[in-house]
């Protein structure tokens, strides 16, 4: 009886380590810089444990995709995010942290204004606006 609570005990405490390594850290975005993106949406996806959002953009080598990473959507619903705020073909211009190797995508900044097919997004709420968005 004692080997097979022990075993029980080994196979969840692995499979649980296995649920937590799989989760990545942020580290392959630049946190210390921020960069506007503005382009088409082509997908967003309201799913745990990231929110993404697929931005299409004219770059300079031709068009973008840009895959753009944010919180749960527990902690963006918090800021006023829902998961039926942004469609695809909505216009979108939001601030990244951009990834390090130059490939085009981001981690959502929170701190600056998100627009919407040139409107502020109703409700959403960054921590601290940028100078040229405090003239609302």
């Amino acid at each position: 009886m004692r080997f097979r609570l022990f075993a029980l005990t080994a196979v969840l405490a692995a499979s649980a380590a296995g649920a937590a390594s799989a989760h990545h850290s942020f580290a392959m975005y630049e946190r210390e810089r921020i960069v506007t993106v503005s382009g088409t949406v082509r997908e967003y996806d309201w799913v745990s444990p990231h929110v993404t959002i697929e931005v299409v953009r004219d770059g300079a080598k031709g068009v973008d995709v840009w895959p753009i990473e944010g919180s749960s959507p527990t902690v963006l619903s918090r800021g006023g995010w829902t998961s039926s705020l942004v469609k695809p073909g909505d216009k979108i211009s939001l601030g990244v942290h951009p990834r390090k190797d130059g490939q085009p995508g981001g981690l959502l900044a929170d701190d600056r204004e998100v627009l919407i097919n040139g409107r502020p997004a109703k409700g959403v709420l960054w921590l601290t606006p940028a100078e040229d968005n405090c003239a609302h």
